[in-house]
């Protein structure tokens, strides 16, 4: 509970007011889940950002140097992403249990090379080189992937 002495009084003028009274009106005029695509939508600014705009030697300095929680955030994001992701793709199939291809079928890199989530040949897969491997420092690993391979080469050993 508030309690009033923590409230601040605030002056707003009409034009404030009414700005405030527009964007309420307008929120709810999306419908009842248009949060939902507004997150989406902010996911992906962000991401394209963080693509096409960070230098990588930046974001690999900073996640080696005691920042490993951000990959492990982003590890967490994707597990999630991928389950909402699925769920909606089996949504989408028909009462015979067909995907509808058009949905399934999408452009990442604007190249206009058409990517099938459903065709392991066309599934990204990002390796890490030997040496990299071996560069990795198991006493003090740096994130979740590097955790990960240091208990998988504990496992072998």
């Amino acid at each position: 509970m508030v309690k009033k002495k923590d409230m601040k009084k605030v002056r707003l003028t009409e034009k404030d007011l009414m700005r405030i009274v527009r964007k309420t009106i307008n929120e709810e005029s999306k419908g009842e889940n248009y949060m939902f695509f507004s997150n989406l939508k902010q996911m992906r600014r962000q991401l394209d950002i963080m693509i096409n705009e960070f230098d990588s030697n930046m974001v690999n300095d900073v996640l080696n140097n005691g920042h490993d929680w951000a990959d492990d955030h982003i590890t967490e994001a994707k597990v999630n992403i991928d389950q909402v992701f699925d769920f909606f793709m089996n949504k989408l199939k028909d009462e015979d249990g067909v995907e509808y291809k058009d949905y399934s079928l999408w452009d990442p890199y604007g190249d206009g090379d058409m990517l099938d989530p459903y065709d392991s040949e066309d599934m990204l897969e990002e390796k890490w080189s030997e040496k990299y491997k071996k560069s990795i420092d198991c006493n003090n690993p740096k994130g979740f992937s590097q955790r990960a391979h240091c208990q998988g080469r504990k496992n072998r050993n």
